[in-house]
């Protein structure tokens, strides 16, 4: 869907330039008639606006928290009876993501060609995942297209403060970290060299700290660039291996076995699979279907693995809690509570009770990590500080120590 250029005249006949973002020309024409104004010609503006183009770039495609904006009036609009194509029309025409403007022009003429909202979403994988889709087809084919935005727009706010808060916790240490290698770098790489040179020139005698402080500063100095190449390779090497689905597996393994921090993963994986699960049966989907779906969204193949063995045993007659019980990565709580809901009938708000809960033990324990971050980081800027100073400032000593003996005997004579 282009922009247009176009000249349109106004009740006194005055001349007025503009561009527009519309589906074709009777939307432009319509649009300035709203303005009260008569269209005279129009064109599409196309590479004539070279500023225009490097401002419709849009990185990153769309966000989680414009989803969720998108989601919420996409629900205010059904429930005050607006029809679908005007509320469309209507949020696309407030969006500033050009990308996702775009791509709500298109969804707009797949409409009034014939396709239901889901199946013009289909064509947006980027923007709009499997979960979500089916979500709107649910609510298209139940009436309550209201209620389907809403639960999607409470869902990945839930996940988007989820993430956010995982994030808040990974930005102080890793700014400490950073600023601490940083000043490492240049303490070993340009303040000290010169001073182990003149220890050199002198031969004074290096006790073990000096001599791994000096081995240490030569590598970086001499193979700053190599060192930064194989970080740069193993970080792709990383990015590489998780797209496929053998290495991706053992990676994932291994983050579920590391000591003191596999609860705190587990939870978190569980978390994002009991809210996609109870939204989808809330929705109205049936439960292996939103077995199914929930299993798809968990970003852990070990995981995917359990659950989908999980849903064949339901397949065959199984409760789902039985199906999960004694399964090494769930936690009994989940077995417990999915049990209960699976008796009382309420299977959707016991599986949100736990997704909850989960998600306010991370945080608590986000609060608590990030009390003790403080103090292990100062400790260890404060050791290593020491170490450096160490290093340097014992051979100072025995340097001044021997020049002042040579002084004293030199007086002597």
């Amino acid at each position: 869907m282009p922009d247009y250029s176009y000249k349109a005249a106004d009740s006194s006949g005055t001349v007025i330039k503009g561009v527009y973002f519309a589906n074709n020309g009777q939307e432009l024409a319509n649009y300035l008639k709203s303005a009260g104004l008569h269209l005279i010609e129009f064109k599409e503006a196309g590479a004539l606006q070279l500023l225009k183009i490097f401002g419709d770039i849009q990185i990153g495609g769309v966000s989680r928290l414009e989803l969720v904006e998108f989601s919420n009036n996409m629900g205010i609009m059904f429930k005050a009876g607006v029809p679908l194509v005007q509320s469309l029309n209507e949020l696309r025409e407030d969006l500033e993501n050009k990308y996702f403007k775009k791509a709500l022009g298109e969804i707009i003429e797949d409409i009034e060609s014939g396709d239901s909202l889901y199946e013009a979403m289909e064509k947006k994988p980027r923007i709009f995942p499997e979960l979500y889709i089916r979500v709107v087809e649910i609510g298209e084919s139940t009436g309550r297209m209201d209620h389907a935005f809403f639960d999607l727009a409470r869902h990945y706010k839930r996940i988007d403060d989820l993430i956010k808060n995982v994030r808040k916790a990974m930005i102080y240490p890793a700014f400490v970290v950073l600023a601490l290698i940083g000043a490492s770098f240049v303490f070993l790489t340009m303040v000290f060299p010169p001073l182990f040179t003149m220890l050199a020139d002198f031969d004074v005698p290096l006790p073990t700290i000096t001599k791994v402080v000096m081995a240490v500063s030569g590598v970086l100095k001499n193979h700053w660039l190599i060192l930064l190449l194989c970080a740069a390779v193993v970080i792709v090497l990383f990015i590489v291996l998780r797209r496929y689905k053998t290495t991706k597996y053992y990676m994932d393994w291994c983050e579920l076995n590391i000591p003191y921090v596999r609860s705190l993963l587990m939870q978190l994986r569980m978390s994002f699979f009991m809210r996609y699960f109870a939204m989808l049966l809330s929705s109205g989907m049936d439960m292996l279907r939103s077995l199914e779906l929930a299993t798809a969204s968990v970003n852990n193949l070990v995981v995917q693995k359990f659950l989908t063995s999980s849903r064949e045993r339901v397949i065959e007659g199984e409760f789902l809690s039985d199906a999960l019980r004694n399964k090494r990565f769930v936690p009994n709580m989940v077995t417990r509570m999915v049990g209960i809901g699976e008796e009382s009938g309420n299977l959707p708000e016991q599986m949100e009770y736990v997704a909850d809960h989960y998600n306010d033990e991370l945080e608590r324990r986000i609060t608590i990590a990030l009390a003790l971050m403080e103090p292990i980081l100062l400790i260890i800027m404060a050791g290593m500080a020491l170490a450096l100073i160490m290093g340097v400032l014992l051979p100072l000593y025995n340097l001044v120590s021997q020049l002042s003996m040579g002084v004293g005997a030199g007086g002597g004579m």
